[in-house]
């Protein structure tokens, strides 16, 4: 996973609850965590010790939330995923790497992801892969043969050097055409969105199929 996240590029780790790293990764990265309220049980769990609870605290153990510092957002018209963002842009804690996007209800990852769509120089890890907003050219380095995706969201007109199938000027949309399960074949990837942003999901392990071999 490390291979795939420049550490010294991020300030700070958000938790929210879902599924979440191994105790190891919070302990490479050495940075602050926040955890958005009932995503502090799963790290009490594990031993890890975050830097501040934020939320409605509807969800987190009240024995548990009485060990750690928090900060209690009531208002019910934002989820505790954007109070924790409103939280780190306060305190500078940005950019940041996000956990527990995924393993929730269906609805509750894609709204996730809808907010993570919204911010701008974070990334998202779950446990095979690692999310990122792209919106202006930005260059990567991946092992060869790396499967990626890369999804406009809502639009974007995207080229790129580097991957097995390369995409020129290729719009992309959601709902609509995208570019999925596409492969690195060069230590380098470079992305150029034209217009809009784009979602682009790199995976971390190793997929064999068609396309590695083809």
């Amino acid at each position: 996973m490390k291979q795939f996240i420049k550490q010294d590029n991020y300030k700070s780790i958000l938790v929210l609850d879902g599924l979440i790293p191994t105790k190891e990764f919070f302990n490479e990265m050495q940075l602050p965590i926040i955890s958005a309220d009932g995503a502090t049980n799963k790290l009490h769990k594990m031993g890890i010790t975050p830097h501040v609870v934020i939320g409605d605290l509807d969800s987190v153990s009240p024995d548990i939330l009485q060990i750690y510092h928090y900060e209690r957002m009531e208002d019910q018209n934002y989820s505790d995923f954007q109070k924790a963002l409103k939280y780190m842009q306060k305190n500078n804690l940005f950019p940041a790497i996000i956990c527990g996007i995924t393993g929730g209800y269906i609805d509750h990852e894609i709204n996730n992801i809808n907010i993570f769509m919204q911010t701008d120089g974070n990334i998202f890890v779950t446990d095979d892969v690692v999310g990122y907003k792209v919106r202006e050219e930005s260059k990567y380095t991946f092992p060869v043969g790396t499967k990626i995706s890369i999804i406009g969201i809502p639009e974007c007109s995207i080229s790129t050097k580097g991957l097995k199938w390369e995409l020129e000027k290729y719009t992309t949309k959601f709902p609509g055409q995208n570019s999925c399960f596409n492969r690195v074949i060069s230590g380098e990837l470079t992305v150029i969105p034209h217009y809009g942003s784009a979602l682009m999901l790199v995976y971390t392990k190793e997929i064999k199929d068609a396309g590695l071999e083809a």
